[in-house]
């Protein structure tokens, strides 16, 4: 009988924890959410993420160095970060969240 109850309240403070996170999922930004940046913070974020993009390409040629990617793979690697690098630049170094579809979260919109 014990166990049983152990159970059962084991079970239902696992089902509340995943409730809460559940609930916490959709708080982040919603499509009608607009906000804009000024230059100033533009500038900023351009700046770090100018760090961030040259510290992940030196990371990247490290491992091939070090034998973990071969050459073209980690030519590869540096095409996509330099793709998303620019996007990012594109677009004023606003993030978009592209969720996938089986999530059923929906995050970004095409305006």
């Amino acid at each position: 009988m014990k166990k049983m109850v152990i159970s059962i309240a084991a079970a239902f403070i696992i089902s509340f924890g995943f409730n809460s996170l559940a609930s916490a999922e959709g708080s982040g930004q919603t499509p009608e959410q607009k906000v804009n940046l000024t230059d100033d913070q533009k500038a900023e974020l351009g700046k770090l993420h100018e760090q961030m993009y040259s510290t992940k390409k030196e990371l990247v040629k490290k491992y091939v160095e070090y034998g973990v990617f071969s050459k073209e793979q980690g030519d590869k690697v540096l095409k996509i970060m330099e793709v998303k690098h620019q996007k990012l630049k594109a677009n004023g170094y606003m993030m978009r969240w592209h969720p996938h579809p089986h999530h059923g979260k929906q995050l970004d919109h095409k305006e």
